[in-house]
């Protein structure tokens, strides 16, 4: 008989992955939660917990390691290293774990998956660590703002030092302490089937916390259901789950019923599936993706949510794609660093670099120089990110206009829903800010063909 995995177990397994193979956190634990059907809900929440909460504060943990450990966490065995990792996170930030069993079950996990040579030295530490957790000192922030957010929020310094030169100590802290926030869970009702009342009267028995989001007219925000695709209303096409931010770039591109229109990055199909809700399931979305196993998920989405008038296409759309006629809106949700959502993706910001941000504005023109021709004359392109980077949103903007003079930028403020004017720049950007607006953090332009390109 398969002897059955702790929570602990899993969580350290889950970290394991991340750390030495790169695997994307979210991905693996819901494969590991769908593995195991032997788990209660209480387990599953303590290991999303243990697993999200380790990352999001991975900075500041192995600093605390390193003030106790003699040896670096650099040198650690990564299997130790995630062991420690865990047992510090349920020391310093879950009150409701006895200190005992933090310890004592990171000891147990130690001979599991380090040998009993490993046990002392996980057992010392982790015991010096419950005694003088609170006596650890941390950088100093008159004398290096940088260094002691880094350290004390949980983010790489070379993220704070870009974000204190474009928004000062105060607003860094407060982006880094959102971003180590669980965010709530937002989902977007399918007007095709229902109105937005009453799917937040069906769902109101079932979570802890329900309302009604802010700007997006379509939005309820949740809190409190362990796994909101396990009701009924889920399963009957209700609704999608999609960020608030997320569900205001089909409003930006505002589609109308009848028309054509090319969605150039557009699995898991979120965004898709919702062109297809505002255009009342007529006309013809074609939906690209590079990846083709991504393609299924945005084919299941739309057959759950009824949607009929999609239709999706394996092609990298930096590349000429070959259709015949026009469209008369595109939407370009760039692949970009992310940076705005790494509170539901808190590996990433340990896995992305500075270095890395160039390559990624060269992609996000190469497919906005592409799909120019490919727009009607008086037609819409929404470019859109999930990052705050200025290379990544403004920059890639100017460089377009640049070199493509038939295109004029248009201001987002006459197509979002009302009471969304905080959302909208000096120069008809849309930006939002999870620690300024409760949503995640997005960019978007919305850019109109004038004429023929001299």
């Amino acid at each position: 008989m398969k002897k059955i995995k702790s929570a602990r177990q899993i969580a350290l397994e889950i970290l394991e992955k991340v750390e030495t193979q790169g695997a994307y956190a979210d991905i693996s634990l819901n494969t590991a939660l769908r593995k195991s059907d032997f788990l209660t809900p209480l387990d599953r929440a303590f290991i999303t917990e243990l697993v999200y909460g380790s990352l999001r504060w991975r900075g500041r943990i192995d600093w605390v390691i390193s003030r106790f450990s003699k040896i670096t966490a650099k040198k650690l065995d990564p299997w130790i290293l995630n062991i420690m990792r865990l047992g510090v996170y349920q020391l310093l930030f879950l009150t409701k774990v006895p200190p005992f069993a933090a310890v004592n079950e990171s000891v147990k996990l130690a001979e599991i998956y380090g040998g009993k040579g490993k046990t002392g030295f996980v057992n010392a530490n982790l015991r010096a660590v419950e005694r003088e957790w609170d006596k650890v000192e941390y950088p100093d922030i008159e004398r290096d703002p940088g260094f002691h957010i880094s350290v004390v929020y949980s983010h790489p310094l070379w993220m704070v030092k870009r974000w204190l030169k474009y928004y000062g100590i105060e607003a860094t802290i407060n982006f880094c302490q959102s971003n180590n926030e669980t965010p709530p869970v937002t989902i977007r009702t399918n007007t095709l089937k229902v109105s937005r009342q009453e799917l937040f009267n069906s769902l109101k028995k079932d979570v802890n916390e329900i309302s009604l989001t802010q700007c997006s007219p379509e939005g309820i925000q949740i809190r409190g259901a362990s796994d909101i695709t396990a009701l009924p209303p889920f399963d009957r096409g209700w609704f999608q789950v999609q960020d608030e931010a997320s569900q205001l770039m089909a409003h930006i591109i505002a589609p109308k019923p009848g028309e054509r229109v090319l969605d150039a990055c557009s699995a898991p199909g979120g965004k898709t599936a919702h062109i297809a809700q505002l255009m009342e399931n007529g006309g013809e979305i074609f939906a690209l993706d590079i990846n083709s196993s991504r393609l299924t998920l945005i084919e299941e989405n739309c057959k759950r949510l009824g949607i009929t008038n999609v239709k999706v296409f394996n092609q990298d759309a930096s590349f000429p794609l070959g259709f015949s006629g026009k469209f008369n809106r595109i939407l370009v949700d760039a692949p970009c660093s992310g940076m705005g959502v790494l509170r539901r993706n808190p590996d990433s910001k340990w896995k992305r670099s500075e270095e890395g941000i160039v390559p990624l504005k060269r992609l996000q023109l190469s497919i906005l120089n592409n799909l120019a021709d490919y727009l009607k004359e008086d037609g819409v392109m929404v470019y859109s990110t999930c990052t705050v980077t200025p290379e990544e949103n403004e920059e890639v903007i100017d460089d377009f206009l640049a070199g493509n003079p038939e295109f004029v930028l248009d201001s987002i403020s006459d197509v979002l829903p009302a009471g969304c004017s905080s959302l909208v720049d000096n120069r008809g950007f849309f930006k939002s800010y999870p620690h300024l607006h409760n949503m995640d953090g997005f960019f978007a332009a919305r850019l109109i063909k004038r004429g023929i390109k001299s």
